[in-house]
């Protein structure tokens, strides 16, 4: 059996951080977006109202993600209000 090189160099340690990795409810997302008005979205970071019409559109289709530039303002901001 081989083993890489880097094997030999493995301590068995215990993790360090106990730091919990939080993940939101996609369904209680898309109803915070879906339920955001243009001058919220203005407040959150979201400039103009095409942007959130389009992202709107993309959440009722199913069919967003949570990697982009609007989506992460508004998780940010949604992270905030559920806490």
């Amino acid at each position: 059996m081989y083993i890489g090189k880097e094997a030999n160099k493995i301590v068995m340690q215990e993790l360090e951080s106990n730091h919990v990795e939080m993940y939101p409810d996609i369904e209680k997302m898309r109803e915070f977006i879906l339920s955001l008005t243009p001058d919220k979205a203005r407040e959150i970071g979201i400039k103009y109202r095409s942007t959130l019409n389009k992202l709107k559109n993309r959440v009722k289709e199913g069919d967003f993600k949570l990697d982009t530039k609007e989506v992460k303002k508004i998780l940010d901001v949604y992270i905030i209000e559920v806490n």
